[in-house]
């Protein structure tokens, strides 16, 4: 049995899965819903599931100030899927600009029809102060995928799915796997 804790990080156990083309990465980071963040905390795994924002080389979350996330299988189902795991070093960011520009950041990405000023009042420096932004500063990363053919029968998916739009854009950057 080969031991994948020894296997570089980024190193897929299907590779007719993985994806290497960048750009599709970037694109589907910039437009994930949401994402998972993994810690361990005095040896109890935590998995924080939120709001995040790409900017191009890093990745952006915010929590309130305490919590543990604060303090440091089915068989024979498949369904379609694309990801990206990225991993490197996360760090509260102290910055109170780039705290900021990740918060607009954040803005920007999921309230798309507000404009500040208009909808909402800027963020005060002291709710700046007080909301904990992270700064995850990438060093590895891989998208994976299971990509059916377009008359695959799939479950509905509410609102338009990332590899929908894929299509639609005529990319073909990711193709259907063969199914048996």
């Amino acid at each position: 049995m080969p031991s994948y804790l020894d296997r570089p990080l980024s190193q897929v156990r299907r590779k007719d899965r993985q994806l290497t083309d960048e750009a599709w990465i970037d694109r589907f980071l910039e437009r994930a819903a949401f994402g998972h963040c993994a810690v361990c905390h005095d040896g109890q795994p935590i998995l924080n599931s939120n709001l995040f924002w790409y900017d191009g080389s890093a990745i952006w979350i915010h929590t309130g100030p305490v919590g543990k996330f604060r303090a440091d299988t089915p068989m024979e189902f498949s369904t379609e899927y694309a990801s990206v795991l990225v991993y490197g070093d996360l760090h509260i960011e102290e910055n109170p600009a780039a705290k900021r520009r990740a918060l607009e950041g954040l803005m920007a990405k999921y309230a798309t029809h507000l404009k500040e000023g208009a909808d909402y009042q800027p963020m005060p420096d002291a709710d700046v102060a007080q909301t904990t932004v992270f700064r995850l500063a990438i060093s590895e990363r891989v998208g994976k995928h299971n990509v059916k053919p377009a008359d695959y029968p799939a479950y509905a998916y509410p609102g338009e799915s990332f590899i929908d739009a894929e299509r639609a854009a005529g990319r073909l950057t990711v193709r259907p796997k063969e199914l048996a």
